[in-house]
């Protein structure tokens, strides 16, 4: 595929909010043909010559339609979504959103890396006629030459439906019902709202899609507030609206600030960019913990995203016991290249062995920034291993071995524990030349690979009333990036009701939490240090301990800043 702009967000911000004028196909049943040509900045809607902002393409034998006219034409918008910088189209099937930050799209959450389905060109989003016309449940016929497709859609009834299609039966389609009712008969400021769904459909045809409008989970002022709801069937057809109305009295609860941090669950987001967050923050004390790194297995790395250029030995470091090695590289040359992790025994009359038990890999592929945190998840997820490998006096054993095309990279974690004296050495060279013996690679390259004692770091701390009074924090003082490969268990005593959360206090930070032996998953992409504090546990008050592991995925930029909520007891 060619090279495209990148649009900003303002510049998408406004063309979403532009020309809002009414879409082609607003009357129900209205059969409406749509005729585009490739590069042809016209089109024909019903026969009947329309121009174009931009035009349709075939890119690569694929035809990619301009999504915000297109879906105008049906009847269907896009929006722009401030917060998440996000353009969002809800289709009769699915609600699909295009994140140019991350460069995904995804369908009802679900994520896919943009450039399979879609690209911008000069400030517009194009978008493969292929992937997307399910959804917009649409029908096309593409004819090679000259290129181009044609689209038939039918608008559905807003009128009741036909329950078959044979022409002899006339009985119709019930209409849907929505209906709902709200928890209490009024709120105080801040207050967390339940809606309760009675929606149903007569005809049993189930209620895929619900349309809210004004269903807030909280209001912070007072007044009475309008909630609607409207629900639709198999069909695709419309209940009336159901339309409650929200009373909120002047008495405080929680304010905006405090509201998330009360309600929001474990592997949530919560961002709060007022200077008060800020202030508090910064001032918070450190928590008091007790900090072990452990000794008894050395962490080695070969390099942090480290783009190998030369082949040769990258680096060693001597090992006796137990160690984890720490491997994240990408192939700078022109041709292939394998790279590999090397054991040397240095003594000349005992074979050395060597346990292999535990790895985490990503394998070699062009997108290892965007997927590095495949090799930490793998790693703190997989069974244990039991491998073993014989060194012989004097020799060299392969540990990992991989083979980079130019361009590609791949990450790994390994532990390993040998039975004595032995040497680590990361060594590159070029696919056609053999994999030398450990002591002929070339020097010239050759760097201590970096070493730190503590592969494990234990984190206990009590975190009852006494202990946790007001918001505090702990981030490891150590620098930014010597960490990968570290593992933290951190074991918290005696919570009150309280929230665990941290955030990327710099740049950006990916990686795995498993939280009391369950993994939990982070926003897709990972954190940066403008989108606010990941909720990792929320303590109810009634545990003994709870136990949180946590490792840096390769590729991460920036520590870790752990944020510890203590919670008042709310009636």
């Amino acid at each position: 595929m060619k090279k495209k702009h990148v649009l900003s967000f303002t510049l998408l911000a406004a063309l979403l909010a532009a020309q809002e004028h009414t879409a082609s196909a607003q009357v129900s049943g209205t059969k409406l043909h749509l005729q585009l040509q490739d590069k042809q900045l016209s089109a024909t809607v019903n026969g009947s010559a329309v121009s174009l902002e931009t035009a349709a393409q075939i890119v690569d034998g694929s035809f990619y339609i301009p999504i915000r006219w297109a879906a105008q034409q049906l009847g269907m918008e896009m929006k722009w979504n401030e917060e998440r910088k996000t353009a969002g189209l809800t289709t009769p099937s699915a609600y699909l959103e295009w994140d140019l930050v991350r460069q995904t799209v995804s369908v009802n959450g679900a994520s896919t890396p943009l450039k399979e389905t879609s690209f911008m060109d000069e400030g517009a989003l194009l978008v493969k006629l292929s992937w997307i016309a399910p959804y917009l449940q649409v029908q096309y016929a593409f004819q090679p030459n000259p290129g181009r497709v044609d689209l038939a859609y039918i608008q559905p009834f807003d009128t009741a439906y036909r329950e078959s299609r044979y022409s002899e039966d006339t009985q119709p389609n019930s209409r849907p019902i929505a209906i709902f009712v709200t928890d209490k008969p009024s709120y105080r400021l801040g207050e967390p709202i339940t809606y309760i769904d009675l929606s149903y459909d007569p005809d049993a045809e189930g209620l895929p899609e619900y349309r809210w409008s004004g269903n807030k989970m909280a209001f912070f002022e007072p007044g009475t507030y309008s909630v609607s709801l409207q629900v639709r069937d198999g069909n695709g057809n419309w209940s009336e609206p159901e339309v409650q109305s929200v009373k909120v009295t002047d008495e405080p609860y929680l304010s905006k600030a405090e509201f998330p941090w009360y309600t929001q669950p474990a592997g949530t987001v919560i961002k709060d960019e007022s200077e008060q967050w800020n202030r508090a923050l910064s001032s918070a004390p450190q928590l008091s913990a007790i900090v072990k790194r452990s000794t008894e297995r050395k962490r080695m790395s070969s390099g942090e995203n480290r783009v190998i250029r030369h082949t040769g030995l990258i680096g060693q470091q001597s090992v006796n016991g137990k160690a984890r090695l720490f491997m994240h590289h990408s192939n700078g040359m022109a041709e292939k290249v394998q790279f590999a992790a090397v054991i040397h025994n240095p003594d000349q009359s005992k074979t050395r062995t060597v346990h292999i038990t535990r790895e985490g890999l990503l394998q070699p592929t062009l997108l290892h920034q965007a997927n590095a945190r495949e090799a930490a998840v793998n790693y703190m997820t997989q069974p244990a291993l039991e491998e073993s490998i014989e060194v012989k006096p004097g020799e060299t054993a392969v540990l990992k071995q991989v083979t980079l095309e130019p361009g590609q990279g791949f990450a790994a974690i390994q532990d390993i524990e040998a039975d004595g004296q032995a040497v680590i050495g990361f060594v590159a060279a070029k696919e056609s030349e053999t994999m030398k013996p450990y002591g002929s690679n070339s020097a010239t390259s050759v760097v201590e690979a970096v070493y730190d004692a503590a592969a494990d770091i234990r984190f206990d701390a009590d975190i009852d009333r006494k202990s946790l009074p007001v918001l505090s924090k702990w981030t490891l003082d150590t620098p930014q990036t010597s960490d990968r490969g570290t593992v933290y268990a951190m074991h918290f005593y005696h919570p009150h009701q309280a929230v665990i959360a941290f955030r990327a206090k710099e740049g950006y930070v990916n990686g795995i939490v498993r939280v009391n032996g369950q993994v939990l998953a982070l926003p897709q992409g990972g954190l940066t240090d403008q989108d606010g504090a990941f909720v990792v546990y929320r303590a109810e008050g009634w545990e003994s301990e709870v136990h949180i592991d946590w490792l840096a995925a390769p590729g991460s930029t920036s520590p870790v800043e752990w944020i510890f909520y203590p919670l008042e007891e709310k009636k």
